[in-house]
């Protein structure tokens, strides 16, 4: 992965706060709370959605709300592995509470946008996961071009370019001395061709 914007993670956080908002209108068009492992609260279905508590088939706001924040702070060069934490756990989260949810478990109470509410909701969570997942390995992945926004390996710190020869001193080769003079002869320590 380059240091560039992470499009992808971009996309799939939109993609899931997409699902989430017609989650919310399936769960507000067909009266489907949010019950998870049968625990509901006395507020409506959109009271509930307001709430940040979700519907039987739409993930809280503040899931989509804090991927898309993730995946917008990921656009920055260098990945960071917070955001790819952020999105695949939350993905992954997302999974579990429509797994819980008893709506999920009644496939012939579903009306047509049920069934797509769900599948949306699952496919986003699953693409989620796996750009978060990628994004956090890149960001882990502990190379210098995956790291670029990480200060120490800006600043040249040992741990981080002692594989390089060309961070010390040596051309990409490995040759001491440093890069080859224009006539293809290695300069010495001073610069001069050797």
């Amino acid at each position: 992965m380059g240091t560039g914007p992470d499009r992808a993670l971009l996309a799939a956080s939109i993609a899931f706060a997409g699902a989430a908002g017609l989650g919310s209108a399936v769960a507000i068009r067909d009266r489907l709370p949010g019950e998870p492992l049968g625990i509901g609260i006395p507020l409506s279905v959109p009271a509930g959605l307001l709430a940040g508590w979700g519907a039987g088939v739409a993930a809280p706001w503040p899931m989509p709300v804090a991927a898309v924040a993730a995946a917008a702070s990921a656009q920055r060069p260098g990945p960071s592995a917070a955001a790819g934490a952020v999105c695949a756990g939350i993905g992954a989260g997302c999974i579990a509470g429509t797994a819980v949810e008893p709506v999920t478990w009644r496939p012939r109470s579903w009306s047509a946008l049920t069934r797509l509410a769900i599948a949306a909701n699952v496919a986003a969570s699953v693409a989620l996961i796996v750009t978060g997942w990628r994004h956090l390995a890149a960001a882990s992945a502990g190379n210098p071009a995956a790291r670029a926004g990480d200060p120490a390996a800006r600043a040249g710190d040992p741990r981080r370019t002692a594989g390089d020869p060309a961070a010390r001193g040596g051309d990409p080769a490995g040759r001491p001395g440093g890069p080859a003079a224009p006539g293809g002869e290695p300069r010495s320590q001073t610069g001069e061709p050797g």
